[in-house]
This record gives structure tokens, sequence and C-alpha cells, in this order.
């Protein structure tokens, strides 16, 4: 850490514009409570203005267009920084911090896009013109955060906005408990284990190499258990691999012993990304803090010169919930990676078209979009069932058996991009009367799921004993591990990663994809089900995406882009 000298008398030198304001959503959960003392330390992350994003999102749409001669001439992080880094911006942001006393500048992440200050609260109040007052949630926990954020009219062309200082701490959906497969309870039901995904979805080989590279995003309080991985590689015929890198920690075979949910979505996650993409080098990165979920990695990916190619997460949360600055910032990153040649994949989410919130009650109904997976520069993965018994594939439903629902539909937020409006308006032109959405969407934003993959039934290792667990958080790393075998092939071949893969799947979805046509995501994972919601048809629809991929089709068409 390193700390800027104090020049006085800059502070609060003009008129001060309203930035932003604290997102209402996370407030059913979030109750305020007293003033923050002044004397108190925080963090607060500024968020710098990036320059030539949508000269950014141009190229970036050019170069990921298998159609387009410059297809897969992925940027550098060097040519990125050049484009987009706002270095007078920066500049001028860390000479008004700098005019406070009392300010220790703890991080500035590499191209100056995010500077994280460190000062008692009463600092901020007159930084930002605004005041901290403690929130509580049903668990006791609390945090000082502000309704609103200003600065001054000089500087707000070049603040995005900020993290820790208006936005309440989302909640990420909650995933359904591991059940143990000897569980009486559970019946004889078939279930997902690496052969039954390599047989169903024509996967000849598993055989990556170390040309490629892939990561897990991790929170929560999640660990992945080191002998987990190796007794399932075992168990399953896979030769013995650990994973390359770890970072935060949270590799204890010791907390998978203590209680299986400690485990359950890590080694989940771990286990079948490596099963499908074997020999590819794999990092697990964890987030410690929760309530810092998303924006600390944006800040971390942002300053990683050569990033793993793929990213899987498995987490999200109600779009809702997410303040401008988290979701602004997040897509900037996500362009960023894909102008240079990653892919990032994301569970769309485990509660149908209205979100985790209308699981407790039928009366929080609605359409409730799970973010991250309505970026638009990532890939959402939906669930499948039907693989685990060899039958075709419907909509993952948890009114059918299925333990959770694929979660898809339409952003709040965000507009689609223009490759995804001939297979929107295909889909609702091919509905028929009875299969007409409720309204409370809108079709013009971007859609999601892109694709699914089996989502129901994964036998996981955890403390040496075989459980089962269900959802699109399956899905999403056993489609990453897809994306790293294609890439382990292309690379081999002298060819350029997949990168930003979402224009060649729906210039292509069609060709590689098993249609799933029957099913839809009315319901959520506790069976609560909704008038709103979406059926699936043939071709693209907001519940599977184009469907599940055959493996088979999908790296013939991608090695040859």
């Amino acid at each position: 850490m390193f700390r800027l000298l104090a020049l006085a008398g800059l502070a609060a030198a003009s008129a001060a514009v309203l930035k932003e304001t604290q997102v209402t959503g996370p407030r059913a959960y979030w109750s305020k409570r007293s003033p923050c003392g002044g004397e108190q330390e925080h963090e607060v992350v500024i968020a710098v203005q990036q320059r030539n994003m949508d000269q950014l999102e141009a190229k970036l749409l050019e170069i990921s267009d298998p159609t387009n001669p410059s297809y897969g001439m992925w940027l550098t992080y060097d040519e990125v920084t050049a484009m987009t880094a706002n270095l007078p911006g920066t500049d001028a942001v860390l000479a008004y911090v700098n005019s406070f006393d009392r300010t220790e500048i703890t991080r500035i992440t590499r191209r100056g896009d995010y500077i994280t200050v460190k000062a008692p609260l009463a600092v901020f109040e007159v930084m930002f013109q605004t005041e901290f007052h403690n929130y509580v949630d049903g668990n006791g926990q609390s945090v000082c955060r502000a309704e609103a954020m200003h600065v001054p009219e000089e500087l707000n062309e070049h603040i995005l906005g900020s993290f820790h200082l208006v936005d309440l701490p989302f909640r990420a959906h909650s995933r359904p408990k591991p059940m143990l497969k000897s569980d009486k309870r559970l019946g004889r039901g078939a279930t997902v284990t690496p052969a039954v995904l390599n047989s169903y979805y024509n996967i000849a080989s598993n055989a990556g190499n170390d040309r490629g590279s892939q990561s897990l995003f991790e929170s929560l309080d999640q660990n992945f258990s080191p002998s987990d991985l190796s007794d399932f590689e075992r168990a399953n015929g896979i030769p013995q691999d650990a994973v390359d890198n770890v970072i935060g920690g949270h590799n204890s075979d010791s907390a998978c012993q203590s209680d299986a949910n400690n485990c359950a979505e890590a080694n989940l996650d771990v286990q079948y990304i490596m099963a499908i993409a074997q020999n590819v080098e794999t990092t697990y990165w964890y987030v410690d803090n929760s309530l810092r979920l998303f924006t600390t990695w944006i800040q971390d990916v942002a300053d990683t010169r050569n990033p793993p190619l793929v990213h899987s997460i498995s987490y999200g949360g109600g779009e809702s919930d997410i303040g401008k600055s988290t979701y602004d910032t997040f897509n900037n990153e996500a362009m960023k990676l894909g102008a240079q040649g990653v892919t990032i994949t994301v569970s769309s989410g485990d509660d149908g078209a209205a979100g985790s919130a209308a699981r407790s009650s039928p009366s929080n109904c609605g359409y409730g979009p799970s973010w991250p997976a309505t970026s638009p520069y990532v890939v959402a993965v939906g669930a499948t069932q039907g693989a685990e018994s060899g039958k075709t594939e419907s909509v993952c439903m948890s009114d059918t058996g299925g333990v959770i629902t694929s979660g898809g539909g339409f952003s709040s937020q965000f507009k689609a991009l223009s490759y995804q409006n001939a297979a929107v308006s295909a889909y609702f032109d091919e509905l028929s009367r009875s299969e007409q959405p409720a309204s409370g969407y809108d079709a013009s934003n971007r859609a999601y799921p892109d694709v699914s993959m089996a989502g129901y039934n994964y036998e996981v290792t955890i403390a040496g004993k075989t459980y089962l667990l269900s959802g699109t958080s399956a899905s999403s790393p056993v489609f990453a591990g897809l994306v790293s075998l294609v890439n382990s092939a292309r690379l081999a071949k002298g060819k350029s990663a997949l990168g930003y893969i979402n224009q060649a799947i729906y210039q292509y979805g069609s060709q590689f994809t098993n249609d799933v046509t029957s099913g839809n995501n009315l319901c959520t994972a506790s069976k609560t089900c909704c008038s709103e919601g979406f059926y699936a048809a043939a071709g693209w629809d907001p519940t599977t995406g184009f469907g599940s991929v055959d493996f088979a089709k999908f790296s013939s068409i991608m090695t040859n882009l």
C-alpha cells in the first residue's frame, strides 16, 4: 500500500452533481438504522470512466463475427489499454481525493480504471456530499452505506461510479442443497456423470492441451477439496490432475468434511470443468468477501495481463438488486476480456423467469432476470433434464422433478445486441396463443440464455461420498469445458481462441445444438409457479436458448472458423 500526500484547499471546489443513488431492490432485506460513526475507517472504490467504450464494442462485434475478415484477430492487453484508459481522468480523481486529509490510496489498477481509497467515513461524507447509515440484514450482518453520491461538476465526466458507497450488497441466489446418492428418499433415479455427458453430447475425447486455460469464479465461503477431486477422477476413470492455480485460497479438505454444503458448488465446478476439458490449465479464483462479490473480481480481472481464456461463473442475483456502477463496470471488463479473446460463461439462474424472490411466495412473481447472465458480453447457460436417463431433453423444471427451473427471459437493463434480433423475432412469431407470455418483459432487451446443458442430478464427490446436485451451476462449467476443448484444438492449429463466442452461437447455433422444444420456466426452484414465464419452442427460446450442445458438431464448426 502507498499513501499520497494531501493537498489542502481543493476539496469541494465546485458545484456538485448527483452521480448515483442507492438501488431500492436490496432494501427488502437491508434495514436502514442509525448513522455510522464518522471516525470509522471505510474503503470506497472509485470507478474511472473509460474512453471509447463504444469503439471497443464496435471492434468486439467486428472481430467476433465469423463472417468478417477480421474474425479472431483479438486485441492485446496493451491495445485495449491504449483504446480505453482515461489517464487524465485518473489523475483528476486522484487530485481530488488527494485534496482531503486522512485519505490513503490503497490500490490503483494497472489501467488506472479503479482507485481504492481508505478514509474515515466523515471524510467520504464531505468528499461525496452524503451521509452514511448502518444497514442490517436478516442475518444481523451490518454495512455502512450512503443513499447518494455527489461529485464535483468538473469530475462528472471522469467518474463512472463507485463500489461500497451507495451499493448495498446483493443476495446471490442460493443453490439447492446436495443430497447423498445413497439417501433412500431419492429413489433410484438416473444420474449425470462425466461418462454420461460424453456419451449424450458426443464428446469423443476430453483431451485438451496446455495451450488453453480455464478459470472458475467462486465465493460465499465455498471450498473445493483437492482430495475429493482426486477421488472423483479415480472413480470416473479420469487421469489424475490437480488445479494448477489457486487465487484466494479456500481449497480445504477439512471444510468439506465438516459440512458438505461448504463445498457443493465449488467441488461441482472444479470436478466437472476438469473432467470435460482435461490437461487444460485450471485456475480456482476465489473472491473472499461476499459483500464485494463481483466488484473485487472486476478489479482483479482488470489487473490481469494474461487472464485465463475461459471463465465460468455459477453465481448470480436479481438484476434489480444490482447498482449501476456494478453492472456498468462488469460489462466494461467483460467487453475488454472478450476483445482479448476470453470467453465468459454464466449460469442463467435456477428460478425460471421469476427469479429467486418468488421462491417464498407467489406474491413475488413477475419477471426477475438473473445477473450477470443478462450481461450482453457473456454466454448465459441454461439447464435441461433428460440426459441423465438417456431421454430426449426438456427444460429442467422443478415441477417435473428437476429440482430447479432453468432461468431465462429478458434483461430489464441492457438492450439486445443486433445479432439476437432475428432469433427473438422468430420465437415470438411461432408461439401459439396459449403460449403467449404474460406482460412485463421487454423483448428488445438482452435475451437469455444462449445455450443449455444438462442440469439435473450430477454426481459430485464431497468428503469422499457421492452427492447429487442440480442447477445451472452445473451446466455453465460443462459448457465452459467444451469451449476449452475447442480452444485447445484451435490453438494447436495456430488459430486464435474462441473469445467472445456469442455471435458465432447465433449464426450457427441451430447447426450444433439439440433443440429443446418441451417445457417452460414458469416455476422457481421451490415449485412456486407463476403466470409469468416462457415456453420452449423450435429454435432459440428464453428457456434453454438454442438448446444443448452436440459437441461433435460444435467442435467441427468452431474449430474450422
